[in-house]
């Protein structure tokens, strides 16, 4: 009876300290991965977008006409934007640390995938 009650508690123990040590170790991805973030949008050049005055969905990173109205294209201006890892909701203009967890704010990733590239299929 002893014996059972020793190998119970070690298997709770053992799945215990399992846990804790998968936490930690996700916590301290995320840390390398939002440093490599942080990094990769420093060294990049963000390249510019240009779109219609008229026509928000034409969308182009060169300068030119609109294919449907022939208006010039207009440099759109892009502002970093930070956000916190934990809470998305958290969004600010400026760099700081999230009111919620106190983690440092990363730059939010900007999607750059053009229209054309959604093409091919059908939402229902």
């Amino acid at each position: 009876m002893i014996t059972k009650k020793i190998v119970a508690v070690l298997i709770i123990a053992m799945a215990g300290f399992s846990t804790m040590k998968a936490q930690e170790m996700d916590h301290s991805k995320m840390k390398k991965d939002s440093t490599k973030t942080e990094m990769n949008h420093s060294q990049m050049e963000m390249k510019a977008t240009y779109t219609c005055s008229m026509h928000a969905d034409v969308k182009s990173d060169k300068p030119g006409e609109c294919p449907k109205c022939g208006m010039e294209l207009k440099k759109m201006e892009m502002k970093p934007v930070y956000t916190c890892s934990m809470h998305p909701e958290v969004v600010s203009d400026k760099k700081g640390e999230c009111p919620k967890c106190g983690m440092k704010l990363i730059e939010k990733k900007i999607d750059t995938k053009k229209e054309d590239d959604h093409k091919g299929h059908n939402h229902e």
